[in-house]
């Protein structure tokens, strides 16, 4: 079994506020690490960072609930998940939160039944729902091929039910990547100090040689 420490670090001190020992990965430690953050420090008035390993839809959206502002590196999307011609991506698509719709490039409106679909983890439990949007249009559309892998029911967007929060995160991303660039400095250099105090100062190499 393997275990992963979390921290809480300050910026202006690089000083650890909190720690916790868990055997949970990071997807699921965005939450309770903010909690905990908000209990010490007695306001929500900060802003968090976090890799691209915390990056999960739910903790997302702990994070607006309890009025914490976090920017979250985004990880690239897979390549299943692409279009044939990335400029038809979904996330070029706009959404009318108003109508719960989507605008494709080409104009059309993508609608949902309005039924939510479940994906599941491995303990068999619902990690998130989702809705789909899509358009008979698409069906006899010029670009198809451009926007779609699918030779059978054309373009199917899927909205998860925490889309807003991940949304946010972007935009927060995008607007603060002079504050985010502070991350690594901030959150790794008290796990140097205390190394350096325990004498490790140094890494050891291995060579390899290779017969020709």
């Amino acid at each position: 079994m393997g275990y992963v420490l979390q921290t809480t670090v300050d910026a202006k001190n690089n000083i650890p506020v909190d720690y916790k020992i868990t055997n949970n990965n990071d997807k699921k430690a965005t939450g309770n690490m903010l909690r905990r953050a908000k209990t010490i420090l007695r306001t929500s008035f900060f802003t968090a960072l976090y890799d691209k390993g915390y990056h999960t839809g739910s903790e997302l959206a702990v994070a607006d609930t309890l009025n914490i502002p976090v920017i979250v590196a985004i990880p690239p999307f897979s390549g299943a998940s692409h279009a044939p011609n990335l400029n038809y991506d979904t996330e070029h698509f706009d959404y009318n939160p108003k109508n719960d719709t989507y605008t494709c490039l080409q104009g059309h409106t993508l609608s949902t039944t309005g039924y939510w679909h479940k994906v599941k983890n491995n303990a068999d439990e619902v990690a998130y729902r989702f809705k789909n949007y899509t358009t008979p249009l698409c069906k006899t559309c010029a670009v198809r091929p451009l926007c779609t892998k699918s030779a059978v029911n054309g373009k199917q967007v899927r909205r998860s039910e925490f889309a807003g929060s991940i949304e946010n995160n972007k935009k927060r991303v995008r607007n603060s990547e002079k504050l985010y660039k502070r991350r690594q400095a901030i959150v790794e250099h008290p796990f140097g100090t205390i190394k350096r105090q325990w004498e490790f100062n140094y890494i050891i190499t291995k060579k390899f040689y290779r017969k020709s």
